[in-house]
């Protein structure tokens, strides 16, 4: 069954409001750890793992959700290796933890928080779906305006509720980690936050960054697009899509970028993904 299949939607829509927390996150969990060993989870930046993370690197999943890059991480990362996997919302952290231990991820912790510029306590808006489940993949800090242009297309859910959660800032909570290859984000917005929390690891390390970018969700912080990238290329930092073609493409200018993933690439990392470079 595919991992988002009409059946599998019309399950959940009948099973969720019979079935108490607990009983549905081990189904759910059972259910997404067959479909990530399986394959049936994909995006394209996968390919960039077994390139940018070695053996006995420290990488960090930032918006862990329940686990998709984290065991992808995790293989790569190898046994003498480390993922931090970050996930605030406590349902979703619940399932994710279920699904590293079905998934054997040993090398992976998991940590029921999220990332910002400083540590504390925050609202998040949790979408519900029309079974009455949580809908963990938007999930996002309660101060975004839902109001605003845009809103029809960007908005997809009915309902929300409000959830408490805790962040830390990466340089805090992980100040001695080594070897840190790679981060991958994906916070709905609020990605520029994590990453000033984390302006010493990433000077120290110039981790490859795989980010998610909405230039829209960026907007509701009252964040700018060119906040964001300027973030990494002040730091020598290149920006890159990666194609269907299989090629990392420089990305010319700010107009360029629309709701994607991105990569951030330093120098010092360009090596092991040299046969990927392409231009336009």
């Amino acid at each position: 069954m595919a991992a988002n299949s009409l059946l599998r939607r019309a399950i959940k829509k009948s099973l969720a409001p019979l079935l108490n927390e607990g009983v549905y996150r081990y189904l759910q969990g059972a259910a997404v750890a067959m479909d990530i060993r399986r394959g049936k989870w994909r995006e394209p930046e996968l390919d960039l793992i077994p390139f940018a993370v070695r053996p006995g690197d420290t990488v960090l999943d930032l918006g862990a959700n329940y686990g998709f890059y984290t065991y992808h991480l995790s293989r790569a990362a190898g046994p003498s290796g480390r993922v931090h996997a970050f996930e605030p919302v406590p349902f979703t952290y619940r399932t994710l933890t279920l699904v590293a231990r079905l998934l054997g991820l040993k090398n992976a912790t998991c940590v029921a928080k999220g990332c910002s510029d400083t540590a504390g306590t925050i609202e998040v808006t949790l979408p519900i779906q029309k079974s009455g489940a949580p809908s963990a993949g938007q999930a996002h800090i309660g101060t975004r305006n839902d109001a605003r242009e845009g809103s029809e297309t960007q908005v997809r859910w009915d309902r929300t509720t409000r959830v408490t959660c805790e962040v830390v800032a990466i340089d805090d909570y992980l100040p001695s980690i080594d070897r840190v290859s790679l981060i991958k984000c994906d916070i709905e917005g609020a990605e520029l936050l994590a990453f000033r929390g984390a302006a010493r690891t990433i000077d120290a390390h110039h981790p490859t960054v795989i980010c998610e970018i909405n230039p829209w969700f960026l907007d509701g912080f009252g964040l700018r697009l060119d906040d964001l990238v300027g973030f990494f290329t002040s730091r020598g930092y290149g920006i890159y899509r990666y194609t269907s073609d299989k090629k990392l493409l420089p990305v010319a200018s700010l107009d360029d970028i629309v709701e994607d993933n991105y990569v951030f690439i330093h120098p010092d990392r360009r090596a092991p993904l040299a046969s990927l470079f392409g231009t336009h």
